[in-house]
């Protein structure tokens, strides 16, 4: 059984926290946070305010903020035990004061009272040692059927193509809710297009499926929809227009 301290109280780290509890070849022997108390009620995990040296583990996970990792990291100098954080844009050499260093990047966006499905989750592996790197495959796929191993830029590209996938496309959809809001009509109204656009980018080519009034250069609909848009919202508008009429007529 693989023992496993994880540090940090964030969303993915609650996530993992029940993940690693309810797996059969799992055991999380420490949990660690900066609070006196764990954000919530663990099966049977010890919780502390610091790592625990005396306490024997395989495989020490890094769940927090990006900018924390590298002070962390230095507190962990004189263990022996393998380290791997969990950013998907930060570098293994912000733990570079440690013997054995890797990254544990599970692709997928965390909300703590949203449940996920970990067997579907992309986990994106990498360490600087053979072995390490075998160790956090396991544990990979133990977790998830699809897991990956990658190079840092690979996986930079990665966090980067997920921010314009997920969280570009979660605020216009919170822009779109807003417009309609203001019309006094349901959101729902908006859903199975929402639905149609994604399911089609999963099987087809996203720039051949596009249409709208900034690939044609509809200007006369452009102003349109201008005219019924705030000043921040309409200057977003014109940006994405542009970035969609330079893609398809240059």
């Amino acid at each position: 059984m693989m023992r496993i301290a994880l540090i940090g109280t964030g969303n993915l780290a609650i996530h993992l926290v029940h993940a690693l509890e309810t797996c059969n070849a799992t055991q999380l022997v420490q949990w660690i946070g900066r609070k006196n108390t764990p954000p919530r009620q663990n099966l049977n995990t010890p919780y502390f305010t610091q790592y625990q040296q005396n306490i024997d583990a395989d495989l020490c996970l890094i769940a927090i903020a990006d900018d924390a990792i590298a002070s962390t990291a230095e507190q962990l100098i004189n263990s022996d035990v393998l380290v791997a954080h969990t950013a998907g844009a930060v570098s293994i050499d912000e733990l570079k004061p440690l013997k054995r260093k890797g990254v544990f990047y599970p692709l997928q966006s965390f909300k703590e009272t949203i449940s996920v499905d970990w067997s579907t989750i992309p986990i994106c592996i990498e360490a600087t040692h053979t072995d390490d790197a075998e160790l956090l495959e396991k544990l990979a796929s133990q977790l998830s059927k699809n897991v990956h191993q990658i190079s840092e830029h690979q996986r930079l590209q990665l966090h980067t193509a997920a921010v314009f996938a997920n969280n570009f496309c979660n605020h216009l959809i919170g822009v779109s809710q807003n417009i309609t809001s203001k019309a006094a009509l349901p959101f729902s109204v908006l859903q199975p297009l929402i639905r149609e656009t994604f399911e089609r980018s999963f099987s087809n080519k996203a720039f051949a499926l596009q249409t709208g009034p900034a690939k044609r250069n509809d200007t006369l609909t452009q102003q349109k929809h201008l005219s019924v848009l705030s000043e921040e919202d309409a200057e977003l508008y014109r940006i994405l227009s542009q970035s969609i009429f330079n893609t398809h007529n240059t």
